[in-house]
């Protein structure tokens, strides 16, 4: 007994010691299970938050403000380079008129008002790529031809012979009239009524096409002869082909 008395006499500070560091360690595993409970409790917490976030669904809306940036309308687009006109369209105006029959060129002189189209300057001129707007329609769009002030009824010639290619009739551009020259550009002569012509026919700029009617597309305007042309699928100034 008093072996043992001595024992713990003089081992008793490192037995206390090694108490002391038991019960700290089984506090500590306590204390981490406690935080890996939390853990897991807050992870499960999150999972059920972010399942219901998933199934609420934006509510769509509609944007109702207009825009302010639309620029203010032009009375009249700015004016294209206008070319002059080609040696080759005189050429073929020449030969076409020298190989009339004597039969056929007896409609003698050009009709005053259809000449002046082609010698006044159009009042639209073409567009080209540039954007202008069209009062009638209520939108920014190229002006692909080229508008010659005329009177309702006048009678309208081509500018340049050749061969009627067709004879329409637009819901925009009114009774439509197409003629492919010798270059193999198509003239198309817009609004006309009492189309004088028909598909197969060769003209020159003596031979009556119709007369000038409207063109529902540029009602908004005064009367008029709108006139485009196409090589290949690329509009081109009229002015510049003349």
């Amino acid at each position: 007994m008093n072996h043992i008395k001595s024992f713990f006499k003089e081992k008793g500070l490192y037995l206390f010691c090694l108490a002391l560091v038991f019960s700290a360690t089984a506090a500590g595993i306590l204390a981490l299970r406690s935080v890996v409970n939390n853990m897991s409790e807050l992870t499960e917490l999150r999972k059920g938050v972010l399942q219901e976030d998933s199934t609420w669904n934006q509510p769509e809306t509609t944007v109702d403000k207009p825009a302010t940036d639309v620029p203010e309308p032009t009375a009249v687009p700015s004016a294209a380079p206008s070319a002059s006109p080609s040696s080759s369209g005189d050429a073929s105006q020449s030969a076409a008129a020298s190989a009339a029959p004597a039969a056929t060129a007896a409609p003698s002189a050009q009709p005053a008002a259809s000449s002046a189209f082609w010698q006044a300057k159009p009042i639209v001129e073409f567009s080209g790529a540039e954007l202008v707007y069209n009062e009638t329609m209520a939108d920014w769009r190229t002006h692909n031809g080229a508008d010659y002030a005329a009177k309702t009824g006048d009678e309208v010639t081509p500018a340049v012979g050749g061969t009627v290619t067709a004879v329409t009739e637009d819901a925009l551009w009114g009774t439509v009239v197409e003629i492919t020259d010798d270059n193999e550009v198509l003239w198309r002569y817009c609004g006309l009524d009492d189309a004088a012509v028909q598909p197969g026919d060769g003209v020159t700029t003596g031979s009556t096409l119709g007369k000038v009617g409207t063109i529902p597309a540029e009602a908004h305007m005064p009367s008029h002869l709108h006139v485009e042309c196409l090589k290949g699928d690329t509009y081109q100034d009229p002015e510049g082909l003349k």
